[in-house]
């Protein structure tokens, strides 16, 4: 059955409430993800859009198949590696400060 996209952040947001990954439903199944490629990839699952009266639709099988794969997760942290980053410098400021 084909659900909205407000629907499927639903849907999505009480299926993953207990995951242990911190999640945002609106950012994951934001729909101009799809113009591009028709699809959002979540875990191992292809959620696919589906135009349906020029608004897009989601699969409500899709959704609670992707809402159990990140549920279904299991991290453990013995196995996590710490990265750091470099700070961020904007090179516009490095080119301006290397004319002088």
């Amino acid at each position: 059955m084909l659900i909205s996209p407000k629907s499927a952040c639903a849907t999505f947001g009480d299926l993953t409430q207990n995951c242990v990954l911190p999640l945002v439903p609106d950012l994951l199944l934001r729909t101009k993800s799809l113009i591009h490629h028709g699809h959002i990839v979540i875990g191992d699952v292809a959620l696919r859009g589906y135009k349906h009266k020029a608004r897009w639709m989601y699969d409500d099988r899709d959704v609670h198949r992707a809402g159990r794969a990140l549920t279904d997760l299991r991290i453990d942290f013995g196995d996590l590696a710490e990265v750091r980053l470099p700070e961020y410098a904007d090179s516009r400021i490095h080119r301006h400060r290397g004319s002088h």
